[in-house]
């Protein structure tokens, strides 16, 4: 199954269906289920003591690292300057959104849905890019 990588707060944010928007400077032909793993990174540390992370992470420390958290469905990928175009995107889009992500010009908006939150974290390596794994999946 594909992975993807992400910095914590941002990995937790997306399993629990908080974050819908993924922002990434590359875009994918790869649609469908979308392991989301947190990365060992701790550069979100600082953001994640802000408004309004803190209405969804009460404590950066006590997040899981190195992991694979839960998975999304990935629905489309759209250039930030379409997105903003659409009614339908920009009504999702919702102030917490655009704090979550990146919306600068030439990136890219990974539209998810479905999330599902595992019982336990996976631990695993991540990788750059989507990545496969092949192990097992506990819900």
């Amino acid at each position: 199954m594909k992975a993807l990588s992400l910095l914590q707060p941002w990995a937790t944010l997306v399993v629990r269906g908080v974050k819908q928007i993924e922002t990434r400077g590359w875009r994918t032909a790869y649609r469908g289920e979308l392991l989301i793993h947190a990365s060992l990174g701790k550069a979100g540390e600082l953001l994640a003591a802000e408004a309004p992370f803190t209405k969804y992470i009460s404590n950066f420390k006590e997040l899981p690292f190195g992991a694979i958290l839960g998975k999304v469905y990935l629905d489309d990928i759209i250039p930030v300057e379409e997105l903003f175009l659409s009614d339908t995107a920009l009504n999702k889009l919702t102030l917490e959104e655009k704090a979550f992500g990146d919306y600068s010009r030439g990136r890219y908006g990974w539209i998810l849905s479905e999330p599902v939150l595992f019982e336990k974290p996976i631990p695993i390596k991540g990788s750059l890019m989507l990545w496969e794994y092949s192990g097992v999946l506990q819900f």
